[in-house]
């Protein structure tokens, strides 16, 4: 038996003679936990180990510790339940045992997929954010990690700022990534959504009330983690001033007051949102250039290179206008307004655009809506004025009204009925 393998096993003894002297395992079940951990001990330190081996030690383990919790349960009346080593031994020897998986098999996602999902059960905070460092230390492009602990410091934490600053050092590894911007932003939305809501359910008017509650949540937020870890410390990577580059440099600074209502506060109609916005699609323009420029495609026309940017940015900017659209108690029309003015600087008198600017005001409107028929009427005054004052060539003219109506009576005309489906007729066939 090797040197580790004896130490592990001479560890567990306090434990095993615990779990005898509370009556919860007899002497033939404990030789029997002996054999079986000296068999895993042997295989794990063996040089022929393999992830398998380590997952089926754990495996044991947490199989063990349910039938400890399981006789503890049945025997509750019998037994001291005073707190001793044996309530907490075995899930530090599963966290001991992940940690040397990890350090032999640093690449093996499984194993630390499983390591990550145990400590989470633990609410180790402390060991999780050890996790975590240490794997994005060793995987800083792995972008699922990133977004994993992201998620795990918002939802779990209910820290913003810590969720934020791991997005920001994700994107000086992942700077290209299109699901690391679409997922910044999505969690803006989220944060900015839920700010919003808890305001109108407690009436968070004033803004006295509104940094009482603030203060609060942070007390709240301070008791939930009881490892006094510093969230702006909670993954430390060494990146290189090359690696800071200028669309990093132009991201917002999020960390601005909230204090206010939408109407007075850009901060809360999503203005900040936007900017991150306009990072994003610059970025992703520039990577599109240098990979035509990596890639030596001379013979490329211009007008080849704008298509590619052509679709490279609507895609882009429908993607995040289709997340716009699930978050209601937002400033949307503002939101959706600035990125199809976007649009519009970019393309002129593109069709796509020009439809997506001539039916905003439609964009939130039901069929089931009390005001549906007034604001309708008033889009299609809209854009009959527009059809009568801009000088665009009249082709183009023809193909935004084809694709005007089309919205309409896909959107409107195919699931009305009755007086509502005859007005509509009547305006379809108006135009």
């Amino acid at each position: 038996m090797s040197d580790k393998a004896r130490y592990a096993l001479e560890k567990s003894i306090p434990e095993l003679e615990d779990l005898e002297k509370r009556g919860l395992f007899q002497r033939k079940e404990i030789n029997m936990i002996v054999r079986r951990r000296t068999d895993f001990e042997h295989r794990i330190s063996g040089r022929g180990s393999k992830p398998k081996d380590y997952l089926l030690y754990i495996k044991f383990e947490k199989t063990l510790d349910k039938l400890r919790k399981k006789r503890i349960q049945r025997l509750k009346d019998h037994i001291d339940m005073t707190p001793s080593i044996s309530n907490w031994s075995i899930s530090q020897r599963i966290l001991i045992i992940f940690k040397k998986a990890t350090n032999k098999f640093p690449s093996d996602m499984e194993l630390w997929a499983n390591y990550l999902k145990f400590a989470r059960k633990q609410e180790s905070v402390k060991v999780v954010y050890d996790i975590y460092s240490k794997l994005l230390s060793l995987q800083p492009r792995n972008i699922d990690v990133w977004l994993s602990g992201a998620k795990w410091e918002y939802e779990y934490n209910k820290n913003v700022k810590g969720a934020r600053a791991l997005f920001k050092r994700c994107l000086r590894f992942n700077l290209n990534e299109e699901r690391v911007w679409i997922e910044f932003i999505k969690f803006e939305l989220n944060y900015l959504s839920k700010l919003l809501t808890r305001r109108k359910l407690l009436q968070l008017v004033s803004e006295r009330s509104q940094i009482e509650d603030l203060e609060n949540e942070s007390k709240k937020e301070g008791t939930k983690n009881d490892d006094d870890i510093d969230v702006e410390d909670i993954v430390t990577l060494n990146v290189g001033d090359d690696e800071i580059n200028s669309e990093l440099n132009a991201l917002p600074e999020m960390n601005v007051s909230t204090l206010g209502s939408i109407e007075d506060n850009p901060v809360l109609r999503g203005d900040l949102i936007m900017t991150l916005y306009n990072v994003f699609i610059e970025t992703m323009i520039k990577n599109l250039e240098k990979e035509y420029q990596h890639n030596n495609q001379i013979n490329i026309k211009d007008n080849e290179i704008n298509d590619e940017k052509y679709k490279l940015i609507m895609k882009l900017s429908n993607k995040i206008l289709s997340l716009i659209d699930k978050f209601d108690i937002l400033d949307r029309i503002h939101m959706c307004d600035y990125i199809i003015d976007d649009l519009n600087k970019r393309f002129e008198n593109d069709i796509n655009v020009l439809l997506l600017k001539l039916t905003l005001s439609l964009r939130y409107v039901s069929i089931d809506d009390d005001e549906f028929i007034n604001k309708l009427q008033e889009n299609v005054k809209l854009y009959q004025s527009w059809k009568s004052k801009v000088k665009i060539d009249d082709k183009i003219k023809e193909k935004v009204r084809e694709s005007y109506v089309k919205y309409l009576n896909d959107k409107y005309l195919i699931h009305s009925q009755g007086e509502t489906q005859s007005l509509l007729q009547l305006l379809l066939k108006k135009l």
